[in-house]
């Protein structure tokens, strides 16, 4: 099937769908994990359980994508980073939707795209290839395994929500006080340019999907990428959480186009405040607003 950059509210409906998976209806989880090496062969790509050509049209299946990644500078922290690229990367094949993350994925593969050739396997090398485009200065190799079989399925999905616990108790420690800087995260804006987060130790975005950990190692990861430093500053309301640095950054780096912004109501913590945006060059002016915050 073809890859292209995909509207994400676009999905694959009704009597135009061949297979499901997740969505609440079966079990969908996806980890990427850390290992030796040793432990991974770059490109293998496995799918254990049945596939969409042994399957009828509108079967629902069980689902697990375990992404196994090494590298010499491969760190724990970006494990999560990774993970939540699949959401964009599996939207880019014609033919396939996909929402959610961690053990709440959704996918549904389309007639069109089963016609055309399309296998669970080819999820596996989209993930394969674009990990190693995109992040392919960070890790050496990645293998992919694609569970469908049930019980395989509950294994991964135990193992990974004890990964989940682990990423997430490792900030339940440290509070906003604790830090002088929070993170935007603007990573939903290919399907809501409205967006805009400002990411906290105490608070992840409006998706769940980042926390402030997260955040700092995207950042070190891309240091033009969508979560970007800001300087809090001067606490303006305790009670709202409101900071000087934050409202300035959002003011600027949207170009005071927004009611919100306004208004001098300010910007909340945890992505609370939707600002208009009326072009495409935050990422500049973000760094012009960094400049100033030193």
């Amino acid at each position: 099937v073809d890859r292209r950059q995909r509207q994400m509210c676009i999905r694959d409906r009704g009597e135009d769908i061949y297979v499901e998976m997740g969505g609440g209806r079966t079990i969908a989880v996806e980890w990427t994990t850390m290992q030796s090496m040793e432990e991974v062969e770059d490109g293998r790509v496995e799918v254990i359980g049945p596939d969409v050509t042994d399957i009828a049209p509108g079967t629902r299946l069980h689902f697990a994508m375990l992404a196994e990644v090494a590298g010499r500078n491969f760190q724990e922290d970006f494990e999560p980073i990774l993970e939540r690229q699949n959401h964009h990367l599996i939207n880019q094949a014609q033919g396939v939707m996909h929402i959610g993350q961690r053990d709440i994925a959704w996918i549904r593969i389309s007639k069109q795209a089963v016609e055309k050739g399309f296998k669970l396997e080819h999820i596996g090398k989209i993930i394969h290839a674009k990990y190693h485009q995109d992040f392919g200065a960070i890790f050496d190799k990645v293998q992919i395994k694609i569970y469908t079989d049930e019980e395989k399925v509950k294994e991964i999905l135990d193992m990974a929500r004890a990964s989940y616990s682990h990423r997430d108790a490792r900030i339940e420690g440290m509070t906003d006080e604790t830090t002088d800087t929070f993170y935007s995260c603007i990573l939903c804006q290919s399907f809501a340019p409205d967006h805009v987060c400002v990411i906290s130790p105490e608070r992840t975005g409006l998706c769940g999907a980042y926390n402030w950990l997260d955040c700092r190692a995207a950042y070190e990861i891309n240091p033009a990428g969508p979560n970007q430093p800001i300087k809090k500053g001067e606490c303006l309301d305790e009670r709202l959480g409101q900071f000087k640095g934050c409202n300035e950054y959002v003011r600027i780096c949207l170009l005071y186009t927004s009611d919100a912004a306004d208004d001098l109501l300010g910007v909340d913590l945890g992505g609370r405040r939707i600002i208009k945006k009326k072009n495409n060059k935050s990422i500049q002016i973000l760094k012009k607003v960094q400049a100033n915050q030193t």
